[in-house]
């Protein structure tokens, strides 16, 4: 019996960590549209169409990052200037500081 019950606990357990995976599945991505307020080494929004997101945000940049024109061709950060609109796209992940932080996968121009 104890041997039942040591198998049941461990197909449990195993069950439990199989199921612990993120609010992300793998490649999914989001999107937010917002003007560009502050150009640092984080750029700073204010989010004007999203489902899930609104206010300000700090959108952390990498050498991933892919930046676009209106017309989606690519271009360098230093063609980002204050009052842009943006399109974001992230993984979803946001760190819940004040304000909310996200890293982007791409940033367009609207």
């Amino acid at each position: 019996m104890k041997k039942l019950y040591s198998l049941l606990l461990l197909v449990a357990l195993l069950c439990l960590s199989a199921c612990g995976g993120g609010e992300n599945p793998e490649g999914e991505e989001f999107s937010m549209i917002a003007k560009i307020v502050k150009i640092e080494d984080k750029i700073e929004v204010t989010v004007t169409e999203s489902p899930v997101a609104d206010g300000p945000y700090l959108v952390i940049t990498s050498e991933n990052t892919v930046y676009k024109n209106a017309k989606g061709k690519k271009i360098a950060r230093k063609n980002l200037a204050v009052g842009d609109s943006i399109t974001i796209t992230y993984s979803g992940q946001v760190m819940m500081s004040y304000p909310p932080q996200i890293v982007a996968l791409s940033i367009q121009l609207q």
